[in-house]
């Protein structure tokens, strides 16, 4: 099975002119603020547009250099409505567990910006998947109007 490469194009929740500026900074980074994801692209080794499954999700930044994101590929699966409380979970299945892991991710953490590079590195603190805190998830962004992209680096 051939490898994805995702990019996401992200809109703000505000109008661009709300950015604040970062603390210890010149001039504000173009990262901060929340931003609500608009499209998912992938594309194959060669490089080839695949298709990409519908998902929905944010990402913030803020000015003291922390970060968080969601994300969720939709549909999402149906499974039994658990009762209170997170010990529950009992009442699916290994498989319907397995699916809702893998269309849904969520990590924060503190991040950096290289501006004149475009990279932006996450330092996961905390993520769905334990084996992934600790990692730092290294992103090219391009920044539009009122749109940032992120990709893999």
């Amino acid at each position: 099975m051939a490898a994805a490469v995702a990019a996401a194009s992200c809109a703000p929740d505000r109008p661009t002119s709300t950015i604040a500026s970062q603390a210890n900074r010149d001039a504000p980074s173009p990262l901060v603020g929340t931003w609500t994801l608009q499209a998912v692209e992938l594309t194959d080794l060669a490089g080839r547009p695949i298709e990409a499954p519908r998902a929905v999700g944010t990402i913030i930044y803020t000015q003291e250099g922390r970060m968080a994101t969601q994300s969720m590929v939709l549909p999402r699966p149906v499974v039994p409505t658990v009762p209170e409380g997170p010990g529950e979970v009992t009442a699916w299945s290994p498989e319907q567990l397995r699916q809702v892991v893998e269309t849904y991710d969520a990590y924060f953490g503190r991040y950096e910006v290289d501006e004149e590079a475009h990279i932006v590195t996450h330092h996961v603190e905390g993520e769905l998947r334990p084996n992934y805190v600790g990692a730092a998830y290294v992103r090219r962004f391009q920044e539009g109007t009122n749109v940032v992209v992120l990709e893999p680096d």
